[in-house]
């Protein structure tokens, strides 16, 4: 059995082999820190230790690594740890940095550095730490701190001391050969970097002198400019420069004359057949030893894919927000056209697919606003043949976006003119080259969107068709959406008129008032409807409201005011007719076929006005009177149940009072806090009993727009009936209640 003092050297060899062992398998100091702490902590036999590195003299340390026993949690002080800054001389840890040797806290609360984690160590348990510089020494020599914690502090031996140094010093070699390797490695993979960057270069390099003669011409610029070394030698450099960008050599050779470089300096040049592209110069000054500055070296890079793509986005999003911005089919085609110049052609037209299959109606956009007329002329005076040779009729038989790159070409000229006119205005507007997409959306050719580039060097490229095609889809889903909202537009506004009569039918001794606000526009319309009906006797009143909103809605809207208009005809009790009307929406096929209605009969007899009024789940009538108003509701909602719970109330319309209905629109103005019950509905209607019935209803009607700020999110009906009264008994107005406004 060995001694104590045997155990505890062979304790020592077992960590620095282990040690050891794992500095020369690791890669970095992330890597090697928790099992450091870890086998170090366990000769101290403390329960805690964190690594620390020394990033930079003014930096705070970076902590690294936190590592506890499996019986001590210390992530707590792991996380306080990182909230803290310790520069050289803070804390523990920054002792260590400062004086470069061990740093020792027997206890925290007499240590004389301010312990800013002394309140976490103690919830904790820890009584003491100590801090390892690495490697000990010299305090500029300093790359790391390992810092350890105790529950219970004891003195340690010089001899494991002496050990702690030895680990110290094997842990900043680690570190310092590590760091050394790592810029050996970025220097090492910056300089293959570069070298592949020269090796796969594909940059026109050419050089000139002060004059701006060509002096070099390398076959990347011969490549990228389409002239051979022996056409550029020697011309001066503008023949390269659009006549647009004449002064820019100009001031390009004055920064070169005062030594100073450009980098990534964006411009144009032409190529050999006269398109022009994007280039990035380099442009840097060419000194001579004995001569001193004799030119300029020049590097450009083809950077035209990369600003079409830029600008094509660009555009792309800006066209997208102007397309949205009407659902009129005219407009939305002339914004379409109209965006695209001057920014992608100096023309741009639609031709659209008329009824007969021909090509025209066309819609015409320009730079020049006479050309765009002349060409617009044409196109209508004369559609395009969809068999024929012109480019539009190619593209849409084939269904696929082309380019002309030379529309002068003769036999270009000839598939393109329709006509000597149209030639002149060829020649005229200076035709160059053109891209045509086809318009397709839903399954439907809309026909076709052309750019014509005119009078100028520009061309358009196969790299282009990818962003004008997108366009060109974008366009046709903007133009079949506004086709689509016409076609419903027309359907809604013709369903919309089936929910109410022109005007409310004139009866025999009655006054009769309607207004009828409708929400939104177009599909947007609601269920809401009335109708009032002459009879022999008197008439009918009806007021309802069908679920939902749009074409639904008004659909089963009309359903039910047309069922009312022939039950009527049949039945004379008003809640038979609703019953009815129960049955009808009850067999319908939509699971949101519900209605609420209010109908009243109105019969004239020897006493006056008599009223037999039926109520199903609609907000109630009112009526008003000398003793104040009263309400007239009840009942449940149609298409709801086989057996409609249908309200009925029977009363007198006397001389001078009035009967008003309205629909929830009325009731549900604006936001919710604006919200009125049927109470205040009738509190109003008897303040302004004393109006004529038509200012009654109109200020009732102001009343919601006003609380809805002006625009209705429902539909609003408001209907008064009242005794017509005789030449010889016509009352004067009445005063209004105060307050009713």
């Amino acid at each position: 059995m060995k001694e104590p003092q045997e155990l505890e050297l062979w304790r020592y060899l077992q960590s620095q082999r282990e040690l050891a062992a794992r500095l020369i398998e690791g890669d970095s100091l992330e890597q090697v820190a928790p099992r450091f702490l870890e086998i170090v902590a366990g000769l101290l036999r403390w329960e805690a230790g964190a690594m620390w590195e020394v990033t930079g003299e003014s930096e705070p340390l970076r902590l690294v690594a936190g590592w506890s026993t499996h019986e001590l949690d210390a992530r707590p002080l792991w996380r306080r740890s990182r909230e803290l800054n310790f520069h050289r001389g803070t804390g523990l840890p920054g002792d260590a940095w400062d004086t470069g040797q061990i740093a020792l806290a027997p206890n925290y609360r007499d240590y004389p550095t301010t312990a800013p984690r002394y309140e976490v160590s103690a919830q904790l348990g820890l009584e003491a730490a100590l801090a390892i510089p690495v490697p000990i020494g010299d305090p500029e020599n300093v790359l790391a701190i390992a810092e350890f914690h105790t529950l219970s502090f004891e003195a340690q031996s010089q001899e494991l001391m002496a050990l702690l140094a030895t680990f110290a010093d094997q842990l900043g070699t680690f570190i310092a050969r590590r760091r050394a390797e790592a810029k050996s490695a970025e220097a090492e993979r910056f300089r293959q970097h570069l070298a592949e960057v020269v090796r796969g270069t594909q940059d026109a390099v050419l050089s000139k002198d002060l004059d701006g003669l060509v002096t070099t011409w390398n076959p990347a610029a011969a490549r990228l400019y389409g002239y051979t070394a022996e056409e550029a030698i020697g011309r001066h450099i503008s023949f390269i420069v659009p006549p647009d960008h004449k002064d820019e050599e100009k001031v390009i050779l004055e920064r070169v004359m005062r030594g100073e470089r450009l980098d990534t300096y964006e411009t144009e040049r032409l190529r050999s057949d006269g398109a022009r592209i994007y280039v990035s110069l380099t442009v840097s000054p060419i000194r001579s030893p004995m001569r001193g500055l004799i030119g300029a070296s020049v590097v450009a890079r083809d950077i035209t894919a990369q600003v079409r793509r830029r600008r094509a986005q660009e555009f792309l999003v800006t066209a997208s927000r102007l397309l949205d911005t009407s659902l009129d089919p005219e407009e939305t085609a002339r914004t379409i056209v109209s965006t695209a110049v001057p920014e992608l052609a100096e023309l741009c037209l639609i031709d659209f697919r008329r009824a007969d299959g021909w090509y025209g109606d066309s819609i015409v956009a320009g730079a020049d606003p006479e050309m765009a007329a002349r060409l617009e002329q044409i196109r209508r005076d004369r559609p395009l043949d969809p068999a024929g040779e012109h480019p539009v009729a190619q593209v849409l038989r084939l269904n696929q976006p082309m380019i002309w790159r030379d529309l002068k070409a003769p036999e270009v000229v000839d598939k393109v003119s329709q006509g000597e006119d149209h030639l002149q205005l060829m020649r005229d507007a200076g035709y160059n080259s053109a891209a045509v997409v086809p318009l397709f959306a839903r399954g439907r050719t809309l026909g076709a969107l052309s750019f014509l580039h005119a009078h100028g060097d520009l061309r358009y490229d196969p790299g282009d068709l990818d962003f004008l095609s997108e366009l060109g889809e974008r366009a046709a889903l903007a133009l079949d959406n506004a086709r689509l909202y016409r076609e419903r537009d027309r359907v809604a506004k013709s369903l919309q008129r089936g929910l109410r009569p022109p005007r409310p039918a004139d009866v025999e001794g009655l006054d009769v008032s309607v207004v009828f606000e409708a929400a939104g526009e177009g599909i947007e319309i609601g269920g809401d409807l009335y109708d009032v009906l002459p009879s022999d006797h008197g008439c009918w009143i009806l007021v309802g409201d069908v679920a939902g909103k749009g074409s639904t809605a008004a659909s089963v809207s009309v359903a039910v005011r047309h069922s009312v208009r022939g039950l009527t005809r049949e039945i004379g009790e008003p809640d038979e007719v609703l019953r009815r009307v129960n049955e009808l929406l009850l067999a319908g096929d939509s699971l949101n076929d519900f209605a609420t209605a209010m109908l009243a009969c109105l019969r004239r007899d020897e006493s006056g006005w008599l009223i037999n009024l039926a109520s199903a789940g609609h907000p109630p009538a009112v009526l008003t009177g000398a003793d104040g108003p009263e309400l007239l509701g009840g009942g449940t909602v149609l298409g709801a149940w086989q057996e409609a719970n249908v309200e009925m109330h029977e009363r007198r319309l006397e001389p001078g009072s009035t009967l008003a209905l309205c629909t929830d629109g009325w009731l549900e103005a604006g936001p919710v806090t604006t919200h009125q019950g049927p109470e205040t509905f009738a509190e109003m209607t008897q303040a302004l009993a004393g109006l004529q019935l038509d200012e009654l209803t109109e200020r009732l009607r102001a009343d919601a727009v006003t609380r809805s700020s002006g625009t209705l999110r429902d539909d609003l009906v408001v209907l008064a009936v009242r005794p017509r009264a005789t030449s010889d008994e016509a009352e004067a107005p009445r005063e209004l209640t105060v307050g009713a406004t």
